[in-house]
């Protein structure tokens, strides 16, 4: 029987986000080195294309969509529920 403490994984997306926040700590954009604000960067102070930005990270242009949406997905209010409306 093994010892080994099965420690639980990071998932996919959110270690791709790490990654990409890391590789950008020894060459900063003067914007911030969170994900939002590398891929802010990336996309419009640089002007990179969404194929241009996967190519440069080394990631396939669906999971760079997918990085996009979780990160947009985030940005998202919490809902709130307006119990007066009405159809009109």
């Amino acid at each position: 029987m093994s010892t080994k403490t099965h420690e639980i994984e990071e998932p996919h997306i959110e270690r791709l986000r790490r990654l990409i926040e890391e590789a950008y700590q020894d060459h900063h954009t003067g914007c911030g080195g969170s994900f939002g604000e590398i891929l802010c960067h990336e996309l419009h102070t640089k002007g990179l294309s969404f194929l241009h930005l996967a190519e440069k990270w080394g990631v396939s242009l669906p999971t760079l969509g997918e990085l996009i949406w979780d990160h947009c997905r985030q940005l998202e209010r919490a809902p709130a529920v307006d119990h007066s409306y009405t159809i009109r």
